[in-house]
């Protein structure tokens, strides 16, 4: 291994320009080689390794593909809704509610971008109730008996509309004790009035 080790080094020394190299064998036997002249030494001379070139070769160079859109969810491109209307109540549709309870629904397609800042605004009557909220599904309190009109609409974050609902009219009938023809449970539709006491003579 040393004899190996020895002439790699040797090697590595003269392999830019020719050099004498002596070879001689050390005080242990083995074979040692040296660039200094000494007693009992071989010479040898070492002819330069010639030049060489390496090529690299040039390989064909395949154009990469564009990176593919982004596929996370909200991410795609708005186009536009194309229907916005109120499926509950219905048109002309009469409800029955003593508190004045309303429930409402909206269907809307494509589905809401709140991610881009849109938001629903719903009106009764022409007063907003509801205003840029998400939601499709509401209940709307208190709302006097008689005859309604219902719509809506989509604003985008600067206010501008997007697309409106036709007008879904509605009627609310609220029953009260106050309306002829009703009375408190237990209580007879004729009461009998109570018997008159009769004054009677002192003695």
């Amino acid at each position: 291994m040393r004899i190996f080790i020895l002439l790699a080094l040797a090697l590595s020394i003269l392999t830019t320009q020719a050099a004498e190299v002596y070879r001689y064998i050390d005080e242990k036997g083995n074979i040692a080689f040296t660039d200094q002249p000494r007693a009992g030494a071989q010479r040898i001379v070492v002819e330069p390794a010639p030049a060489t070139s390496v090529v690299v070769p040039v390989l064909p160079t395949t154009p990469q593909s564009p990176a593919k859109a982004s596929s996370k969810p909200g991410a795609e491109a708005f186009t536009g809704y194309t229907d916005l209307r109120i499926t509950q109540p219905s048109p002309g549709e009469s409800l029955l509610n003593t508190v004045g309870d309303v429930d409402v629904s909206l269907n809307l397609h494509p589905r809401l971008r709140a991610d881009l800042g849109h938001g629903l605004t719903v009106l009764l009557d022409g007063t907003p109730v509801a205003q840029n909220t998400t939601r499709m599904n509401l209940v709307l309190n208190n709302v006097d008996r008689g005859d309604h009109v219902l719509e809506a609409y989509v604003q985008d974050g600067a206010g501008a509309v997007l697309i409106q609902s036709a007008p879904v009219r509605f009627t609310l009938q609220r029953p009260s004790l106050l309306q002829p023809g009703r009375q408190a449970p237990g209580v007879p539709l004729n009461p009998i009035p109570p018997p008159v006491p009769q004054l009677r003579p002192v003695p």
